[in-house]
């Protein structure tokens, strides 16, 4: 098995071979390509030169911001950016070019501990695309990513968008709740000009959002099942479309957990016992848009298994503020289990 180990910048791809475990890194197995269109054929051209095929590899990384996308994407439909490219740097041939190779998108902090556990205390991009190959070869099973469908990565791209424009809005709403009253006449017009615009921009980006979930005859049924758990409203259940369909997620609780919904306990021995936190893993969005939904069953004045659910917390002593945390880690697993069996809400017990 051929691990190629890839630690990704803005600028430039560390790249490092691997077929063995290995105590320390070989400069021979090591290169470096731009993070371009032309690294990238570079790349397939250096391992044709080798006597290796791209087909044999298992491409190891970690998601960095958004500086992996092309790469990955154009591992898997070389293709196509062929089409759209006319001028090749290099010249490969129609065999090269129809290659693919499995991509494993590695949890960063899963890589940051393993390279912590070589004994390693320097920190380099060298060293960095060393550990990602060396993880790949000692890791029993390898999730291969599968890339979503053009609609899912469009709605990913606008929920994106839409977070930052929210973050915006509460940020400049903040600033003018926080404004001495002296200042408010001359500078809080501008300020509310900046929120209302943050706001139509926001209204903008949830319509497109709505509207290419109704144009996707696959994803329309998938929102109204959701969107019939009480609680979960038209933004929550786009976020957990995207959610769903970027993870292979075997069960709820995996979710659950993807999400930072799941008890982080402390103890040790009988001295040591902290309470038991949420791990807060994951996009805070999501969990965000979750205690929103969660709100929303708690004030509704129809009676509902959730919302019993919740109150069976509480009365049985469990703080409130846990309560709903437990309450937004059910809504992710009734969501997840409606999504695999493609049926509709059932009012049974949660």
């Amino acid at each position: 098995m051929f691990v190629l180990g890839i630690d990704v910048s803005r600028v430039k791809l560390d790249c490092y071979i691997s077929s063995e475990v290995e105590e320390k890194p070989r400069h021979s197995s090591m290169f470096q390509i731009e993070n371009s269109l032309k690294g990238f054929e570079k790349m397939t051209f250096m391992l044709a030169k080798k006597g290796l095929s791209l087909e044999s590899f298992t491409v190891v990384l970690e998601p960095t911001n958004t500086y992996h996308v092309d790469l990955i994407y154009w591992l898997l439909f070389r293709k196509d950016h062929r089409l759209r490219h006319r001028k090749q740097p290099y010249c490969l041939s129609e065999e090269l070019y129809a290659q693919k190779a499995n991509v494993c998108l590695a949890n960063p902090k899963d890589v940051h501990h393993y390279a912590k556990s070589l004994g390693r205390d320097s920190k380099t991009d060298r060293l960095d695309c060393f550990a990602l190959a060396q993880f790949g070869l000692t890791r029993k099973k390898l999730h291969i990513w599968q890339p979503p469908s053009k609609t899912v990565r469009q709605l990913d791209a606008l929920i994106r968008l839409r977070n930052h424009i929210v973050c915006d809005r509460v940020r400049e709403e903040n600033r003018l709740d926080s404004l001495p009253s002296e200042e408010i006449c001359f500078v809080g017009n501008y300020l509310q000009q900046q929120i209302d615009l943050f706001k139509q921009q926001e209204a903008m980006v949830n319509a497109e959002i709505q509207k290419l979930i109704a144009k996707d005859k696959a994803l329309k049924p998938i929102n109204a099942r959701l969107r019939s758990i009480p609680g979960i409203g038209p933004v929550v259940a786009s976020f957990l479309i995207v959610l769903f369909s970027n993870r292979d997620f075997q069960n709820g609780m995996q979710a659950a957990a993807f999400c930072g919904l799941i008890p982080k306990e402390y103890q040790s021995g009988t001295s040591i016992e902290g309470k038991p936190r949420m791990t807060k893993r994951g996009p805070g969005y999501i969990r965000a848009g979750l205690r929103v939904a969660a709100t929303a069953v708690l004030v509704t004045k129809k009676p509902n298994p959730l919302k019993e659910y919740y109150e069976r917390l509480v009365e049985s002593g469990k703080a409130k503020a846990s309560a709903l945390g437990a309450l937004m880690h059910k809504l992710v697993i009734v969501a997840f289990a409606i999504w695999r069996d493609e049926v509709e809400y059932q009012y049974g017990n949660p």
